[in-house]
Parts: C-alpha cells; structure tokens; sequence
C-alpha cells in the first residue's frame, strides 16, 4: 500500500485525499466474506471498469479523473501482491483458474561453495468457487414497510422545494 500513496504523491495528488483512499487496497479481502478468497473481488475488470470511469470524467472535464486513477491503482496492487503466493483468479467471472507467481532464491550449502539458485515458477490451478446462495429472499415484509417509510420520509423533506420550484 505504500507504493501506490508515494506515487499519488509523485503525481501531485493531495496527500489527504491518497491516505483516504489507501484503504480501497483492502476492498478485495471483503471476498472473505463470500468464502472465496482470491475470487470474486480479486479480478482485472474491477479496477479496469474504475479506470474507464475514470477516462469517462476526463472527458468530460471533471477533476474526479486523478482520484479515480488512484482507486484503480490501489486495488490493482492488492491484487498483484496476492499474485506472489497465488492463485489468484483474475479473470473471474470468465473462467475460475488462478494465477500466481513464485519467486524466490535458494542457497546451497551443501558443498564447499556456496550455490545461490534463483527460481521463478508460474501457477495455475482451478479455484473452486463455492455457491453458497441457495434461496435469498428479495423482499420482506419488513423491508417493504422500512423502503415505504423511507420514501415518506425523502417526500416529505422534498415537499417544500417542490413547492417553491412550482410558485
């Protein structure tokens, strides 16, 4: 995570506002959750779609267009991190493989000379993606009394605007 706020730095964006996003670099452990680690949050599209937000408000002349880029870089390296002890499936939801790297130095010291034997190895195996929702229920009684109440409420704080835009 320091790596991303030292080039936020660099790049002139506020040190506030790069420490304030730093924590978007933990958003893809939330998968945890899902018990799936390595999956469903740790995949390219995600930071990939921020970014083209991101090019989006560029366009249209918004100062969001840095920030966003910076989001996007956070969570890339939480992802590339994890890729080191691996598999992480970054191409989830196309298809449930995982990729890692292992990257390491051996020393020898089994002869008189001392061996240093540097290794890199690509991983790729199949991650099982467990379905844990069998049957969700979309409403409730209770959430349709509390979304009704909600409403009310927004109508009611609104009521006197609408009124003073129709005068």
């Amino acid at each position: 995570m320091l790596i991303p706020v030292m080039l936020a730095w660099i790049s002139g964006i506020d040190r506030k506002k790069a420490l304030m996003l730093a924590p978007v670099a933990i958003i893809p452990d939330l998968d945890v959750l899902f018990a799936a680690h390595r999956v469903y949050l740790h995949t390219l599209f995600i930071p990939i779609a921020i970014a083209a937000v991101s090019f989006l408000y560029k366009f249209k002349r918004q100062n969001h267009h840095n920030l966003l880029l910076l989001v996007s870089l956070y969570y890339l390296s939480h992802i590339l991190l994890d890729f080191f002890p691996g598999p992480v499936a970054i191409l989830w939801p196309l298809t449930n493989i995982g990729y890692g790297l292992d990257v390491g130095v051996t020393v020898n010291q089994k002869s008189n000379i001392l061996v240093i034997e540097p290794h890199l190895a690509v991983t790729v195996e199949q991650i099982s993606v467990p379905n844990l929702i069998t049957e969700a229920t979309a409403l409730t009684p209770h959430s349709v009394v509390v979304a009704l109440l909600l409403l009310t409420v927004m109508i009611l704080t609104q009521r006197e605007k609408i009124l003073h835009i129709r005068k």
